[in-house]
């Protein structure tokens, strides 16, 4: 179930909201936690029961170690064996599942024949909710937080807005908010907030980003025939759709956290306006640079004895190799980890010279650099990678637009023009979605706004062929 789909919209979020208020007033905030765990489980298990297991499975796994590592009379020393199992079988089944048929088709490289991997499929959110217990799993070792109850901690996991593609959320933040599931106070203003949210979430999804995915997915798959120009656009068009696309999931997920008085860690914040690469990632995925930077990057760091510029920024170099690798286990992703490292690693040292550009000229050096490495998340593989950043490059046809137009049916081109120009003004000016529903009120006018904004959505949903969010395929 997509959460742009009319099944989700219409049927499934105004049942579970209202199914929390009435159990939140009449039974309690117990009742109205159970409810969310329930419903959270048929969200995952509507794509398919067979990764449901999975999910029970991790979440009765890490509960219990996580209440182990708890016991204040456990030796350290045990407590770390424990942390050491617990770690290794997290990543071990992300392994698995994610890497098992690129390992198989390696060995069978360096055999010289063929080694047979089953497919195993790809459960549904595994790298994020495998994420989110990692995270836990460390927090309970260093005593940031108590163990909680199994339906807590399976709330926190399953939790439907976030269980499939993030944002990834830190168990204690998330324990501590329980105590305010729907609460009464104020609900009429978070409730208009919440649905501002994620109408304009819904909008930026199916409107902004769909748009540009229709001019990126042409250009990509007719990567020879593009001009110089027709680079540029499918370029710039994948850039846009991948922010348009992945923001307005995050949107659309805080929304709907809100609307049961929960509230997720911000995403997204405005990043094409960074003005260096560092900027950039405090603004772009803000809880998956956070847990670079808190499980990845200072783990290694510390690892390599006192640190330095040199040691700085080779940690911050293999840390963006892991997780280019944790996106997938493609030459495409080895590529978008090294150069984002890469880049990171060279501010550290730009850095020092204290010779800052001109903002705008940052803006646009930033936003370039990171329009070049999305060609490895966009391209089928490393050879489109290199032809389409080399098509960049001016030389053959410079303007022609004819591959372009041959893919995209004049009437679809008459529909995107709109909102890609819309896109093209709301990613670098202007106040973002959480700010504009930050201003929410309850009112006529705010009502109105919200069922404009969610039928101009609606007129670009196709509900025979609803369009996924990109990041649940991770």
């Amino acid at each position: 179930m997509a959460l742009n789909s009319f099944l989700f919209l219409l049927l499934f979020l105004p049942v579970v909201a209202a199914g929390t208020y009435a159990l939140r007033d009449r039974a309690g905030g117990h009742a109205a936690q159970v409810w969310i765990l329930l419903a959270s489980l048929t969200f995952y298990a509507w794509a398919g029961v067979a990764s449901m297991a999975l999910l029970l499975g991790s979440i009765t796994f890490n509960w219990a170690f996580g209440v182990s590592l708890g016991r204040t009379d456990l030796a350290q020393p045990a407590r770390k064996r424990l942390l050491v199992v617990a770690l290794a079988v997290n990543i071990g089944v992300l392994c698995v599942f994610k890497y098992a048929s690129a390992a198989g088709g390696l060995v069978s490289v360096v055999l010289g024949k063929s080694v047979s991997v089953p497919e195993l499929g790809f459960p549904l959110g595994l790298s994020f909710f495998t994420l989110t217990q990692i995270m836990y799993i460390v927090d309970c070792f260093e005593r940031l937080l108590p163990a909680n109850g199994w339906v807590a901690h399976a709330t926190f996991v399953s939790f439907f807005p976030n269980v499939t593609a993030g944002p990834l959320l830190r168990a204690k933040r998330f324990f501590g908010q329980l105590v305010n599931l729907a609460d009464p106070v104020a609900r009429d203003q978070r409730v208009t907030q919440a649905a501002t949210l994620i109408a304009l979430g819904l909008l930026k999804k199916v409107a902004l980003g769909d748009s540009f995915a229709t001019l990126a997915t042409a250009g990509y798959a007719h990567a020879l025939q593009l001009s110089t120009l027709e680079a540029w656009i499918t370029t710039l068009a994948g850039s846009f759709e991948i922010y348009f696309d992945f923001s307005g999931y995050s949107d659309m997920a805080f929304g709907c956290a809100a609307l049961l008085g929960l509230t997720l860690v911000r995403n997204f914040n405005s990043p094409y306006r960074s003005a260096t690469i560092s900027e950039f990632w405090k603004r772009w995925h803000i809880s998956l640079s956070e847990f670079i930077t808190t499980y990845l990057y200072t783990p290694i760091l510390r690892s390599m004895g006192r640190p330095t510029l040199h040691t700085s920024a080779l940690a911050t170099l293999l840390a963006m190799l892991l997780a280019g690798i944790w996106h997938g286990a493609t030459w495409n992703f080895v590529l978008f980890g090294l150069l984002h490292g890469a880049a990171l690693a060279g501010y550290q040292y730009w850095k020092r010279r204290k010779r800052p550009l001109p903002r705008p000229l940052d803006v646009v050096l930033t936003f370039a650099f990171v329009n070049l490495a999305f060609i490895t998340v966009l391209a089928p593989d490393l050879k489109t990678t290199i032809l389409i950043a080399w098509k960049l490059v001016p030389h053959g046809s410079l303007a022609g637009l004819g591959a372009l137009h041959a893919a995209i049916a004049p009437s679809d081109l008459r529909m995107m023009a709109l909102p890609i120009a819309v896109g093209c003004i709301a990613a670098f000016v202007g106040p973002n979605a959480e700010e504009l529903a930050a201003r929410g009120r309850p009112s006529v006018w705010s009502d109105t706004m919200i069922i404009v904004l969610l039928l101009a959505a609606y007129m670009f949903i196709d509900s025979g062929t609803i369009t996924d969010f990109r990041y649940r395929q991770f």
